[in-house]
């Protein structure tokens, strides 16, 4: 399969195997427009004990519906999904409750996950009690030591989530997902809905916890910039599909091959005007093309579009070392 090191011993938190998920039906009439809507179509990854990986691309790449099936939130249409070495994809939910523990998610919105009714404190205690019987006094230890790994006072815990700030809100929504110590944790945009001030500190608070927890984090994001603070390893994802892989996310610009790569790349914002991309529109990074009925996904928007292109699904071939990519030109992006 996909993305293995070489012969060194690996362990596998989870595996997908050609993993789809597909909405609506096909229409039969002659001259109707296809219905179905590939979100995943067709994704192979590995992600390894200690090695998040952070899986990126715009907004209806099909990240987060990847996200979804892996979580348990979505049932796939065909493929596997394996955690801890069982497939989980078609089990029922008091089946997968289990990996509920080990398998946690925060979300983009802290204000979605917290019941306004509830203080944060009582929000924490309700997810521990799921699935970690304790006394009274040792949920409140437990809340009480989770605030403080995260930064917010014990206080904290009596408030509701409508007398917390943007940046304490996402604390809490953190707070509350590693509350279980779980082995993998699914980071859906975790900053995207916060000041550019305070970024930095939920990456950095996010990285923190992987060290001290032995986290492994999938990271959802459309911002390439995230990625280097929290993951060891870089998916990209373009209409439902991986289109590179890279092993390392210390230079991902200058490693990076697909032309869709590049774009993102050249869709982040630099802090030196002397370094800002000239000549970008808006327009250029929003999916607006409808996906091809065959050939390469990306051929509506590339500039190295051939026939081939048109007629031939480019596979992900080894372009580096553990560096895939699904190009039939990448060679003339080198």
């Amino acid at each position: 399969m996909l993305f293995c090191k070489g012969d060194r011993q690996m362990e596998f938190l989870l595996e997908t195997d050609h993993l789809k998920k597909y909405y609506g039906k096909e229409t039969a009439s002659k001259g109707s427009r296809n219905s179905i809507v590939k979100a995943v179509d067709g994704v192979s990854l590995k992600i390894e004990k200690g090695r998040s990986l952070a899986l990126i691309g715009e907004s209806g790449s099909g990240k987060t519906t990847f996200g979804k099936l892996v979580a348990g939130l979505e049932k796939p249409s065909e493929g596997t999904i394996s955690f801890l070495g069982k497939e989980v994809q078609n089990l029922k939910e008091r089946d997968f409750r289990p990996f509920r523990r080990e398998l946690q998610m925060i979300f983009q919105s802290s204000n979605g996950v917290f019941d306004p009714t509830y203080t944060i404190g009582e929000s924490i205690r309700e997810v521990m009690q799921n699935y970690m019987p304790m006394s009274p006094a040792e949920y409140e230890d437990a809340i009480d030591e989770i605030l403080e790994k995260v930064g917010l006072e014990p206080a904290m815990k009596h408030r509701y989530v409508s007398q917390l700030s943007g940046g304490q809100c996402q604390r809490a929504n953190i707070a509350r997902a590693l509350v279980l110590r779980p082995k993998l944790v699914i980071c859906d945009e975790p900053v995207s809905s916060l000041d550019f001030s305070i970024r930095k500190q939920i990456l950095n608070l996010l990285n923190d916890m992987q060290e001290e927890f032995g986290l492994t984090y999938l990271l959802i994001t459309h911002d390439l910039s995230n990625v280097p603070y929290v993951c060891k390893a870089v998916a990209i994802m373009y209409q439902g599909k991986v289109v590179e892989y890279i092993d390392r996310t210390d230079c991902i610009w200058q490693l990076a091959f697909h032309p869709y790569t590049k774009l993102l790349f050249q869709s982040i914002p630099a802090t030196d005007p002397r370094k800002r991309k000239i000549g970008m529109n808006d327009t250029e990074l929003h999916i607006s093309e409808t996906a091809a009925v065959q050939g390469c996904c990306y051929q509506n928007r590339c500039s190295l579009c051939t026939k081939k292109c048109k007629i031939e699904e480019p596979e992900l071939v080894l372009a580096g070392d553990e560096h895939w990519v699904a190009c039939h030109h990448f060679e003339n992006m080198k």
